[in-house]
């Protein structure tokens, strides 16, 4: 999979003589045309949707309240005040534009002035990646929800471009094509219009960030594993130093994301060593890794740089990870394991000590032992939630947890895990178009919302641009098996993190996408292979028919 050599680009092809080369120019444009339409066809179905319009956000209100800190009261990026936090939670249930122009309001909105307690860092554990994004986002379009999925759009509209003015053959635009296909379909599965979980990942909000992923990763990949130097150093260069950045904005706003960075890696290493001996590819690779390893530094500098300092000394640059580790030991059915209530003493906060599943009130359990062994002053230990020293007291009770019951904690992530991964991909293969109430409602009763006809047509329409791009016959089979093979490496590095933590449809959003551009990709090699074998079958009926008229 890793030596392979990615197909030669249409503009190689359209530089060649004759009609075979006019031939491909006008099918890079048929196939790019279909790649367009693909995402704008995605993009009116987002906005579309009521699901998406009336979200009210429920992870995004830090960063939003974050946004809005620095908009009204001038706090740097990235800061929030308590009043205005409190704002946006004690109105957590509504819809995020509702809560939005409650906040603009003359005499009942946020105060003239900022209230409360000033936090130079937000509080929620996401890191910095999507507070600098609300900002970005009210700041150049308003104060306004549908600001969130339009920036999302925007960013995914810029790596998408740039991926088919590198990769503009009938590969590229076909990647490009099904990524949008598989988009637009996801916004009819549970994740979205199931009333417990579409709250939980908003399109645009942090869950749903890794899935703007997806293209920068196809570009850095095939542009590692194309054995030829970049065939236009400056342009090549700037459009993989553009993905390389956007992917990592992706990792500061969703951590979900950053096993890929091992992916990465070890496509670099494989290819280095299978290649040893061979100086010219060696520079190559060299050559693009240098590209992207300086433009993701270059990033993270300037980020670093824009944000207040505490969200480095404080642990909170990016999302928290030994939290969700250790919380992910709720999967296994037998926890808390026997005796292990009482390795954390809460009790004199949390009268209930630990508690079965994976519930946030556990790591604050394990947080407050650890606060009173280590002489933390109590006063201050709710400021230090999810910061460094919150993650340091999770990560040691991880490891003590496993050194004191190892078989237990094999088997959480060898059995149970695995388990959460399958069935979160299994509940969120339903789709519900006509919002039958018998299928889903959540605790408080909330209907589920019908789909408007409109946004259903789109999905058929979308569908069919995906398939008459594969009908065109321009993607051949040994792309088709190129492209599968990246898909598959992309899969394997997205699903560490669901091992490490755990799966629910809300959060595996990035692995949901995957499945649908698999199946995606495996009806298009079924269509091509079928109009492959449709001449030769047509042949072998004329044959013994000319041989009946001699």
């Amino acid at each position: 999979m890793f030596d392979v050599a990615f197909p030669k680009d249409v503009s190689v092809l359209h530089t060649t003589n004759g009609s075979s080369g006019n031939q491909a120019g006008r099918d890079s444009r048929y196939v790019v045309a279909l790649a367009v339409l693909a995402f704008v066809i995605y993009a009116c179905t987002v906005f579309i949707l009521p699901q998406v319009r009336n979200s009210p956000a429920f992870c995004e209100r830090s960063g939003v309240a974050a946004a809005m800190s620095n908009i009204l009261y001038g706090t740097p990026i990235g800061s929030v005040h308590s009043g205005t936090y409190a704002f946006f939670m004690d109105r957590i249930d509504q819809p995020l534009w509702q809560t939005l122009e409650q906040a603009q309001a003359p005499g009942t909105g946020l105060p003239a002035t900022p209230s409360g307690t000033f936090y130079a860092t937000t509080r929620d554990g996401n890191g910095i990646g999507y507070p600098l994004l609300v900002t970005a986002a009210f700041r150049v379009f308003g104060i306004h929800a549908w600001a969130l999925p339009l920036t999302m759009l925007l960013l995914m509209a810029f790596s998408a471009a740039a991926f088919l003015w590198r990769f503009h053959s009938a590969a590229g635009a076909g990647i490009v094509t099904l990524y949008f296909t598989a988009l637009t379909v996801m916004l009819f599965t549970s994740v979205v219009w199931e009333p417990r979980w579409g709250p939980q990942i908003a399109v645009g909000g942090v869950r749903y960030f890794s899935l703007v992923s997806v293209l920068p990763l196809f570009h850095i990949l095939l542009t590692l594993l194309d054995p030829r130097p970049m065939q236009r150093q400056t342009r090549d260069a700037v459009l993989l130093a553009l993905q390389a950045a956007i992917f990592l904005l992706t990792v500061l706003v969703r951590g979900s994301t950053l096993p890929q960075v091992a992916g990465i890696a070890l496509v670099c290493a494989v290819l280095a060593f299978r290649h040893r001996r061979e100086t010219e590819r060696l520079r190559a690779l060299f050559g693009k890794v240098a590209v992207i390893g300086l433009a993701s530094v270059a990033s993270w500098s300037v980020i670093a740089a824009a944000v207040p300092r505490d969200y480095l000394t404080e642990g909170r640059f990016g999302p928290a990870i030994w939290e969700r580790v250790t919380q992910g030991l709720g999967t296994n059915p037998a926890w808390p394991f026997p005796g292990v209530t009482n390795m954390f003493d809460c009790k004199k906060f949390m009268p209930q000590g630990l508690q079965p599943g994976m519930l946030d009130e556990n790591g604050h359990c394990i947080w407050f032992d650890y606060v009173l062994k280590h002489n933390i002053p109590i006063e201050t230990a709710a400021d230090k939630v999810l910061g460094s020293s919150y993650e340091t007291a999770m990560r040691e009770a991880f490891f003590t947890i496993a050194a004191c019951y190892p078989t237990e904690v094999l088997k959480t992530f060898v059995y149970y895990k695995p388990q959460y991964i399958v069935s979160a991909i299994r509940r969120s293969m339903r789709f519900n178009f006509g919002g039958d109430q018998s299928r889903a409602r959540d605790p408080a009763g909330a209907p589920v919302v019908p789909y408007p006809p409109l946004a259903i047509g789109l999905l058929f329409v979308s569908l069919a641009v995906a398939l008459v791009h594969f009908g065109l016959g321009a993607m051949s089979t040994a792309e088709l098996w190129r492209v599968g093979g990246v898909t598959l490496s992309l899969v394997a590095f997205t699903l560490p993190t669901y091992f490490a933590v755990w799966a629910s449809p809300p959060t595996a959003g990035d692995l949901l996408l995957y499945c649908l551009f698999g199946l995606g990709l495996m009806a298009g090699a079924m269509l091509v292979a079928a109009r492959s074998a449709l001449p030769l079958h047509v042949q072998a009926i004329r044959l013994p028919v000319a041989e009946k008229k001699r």
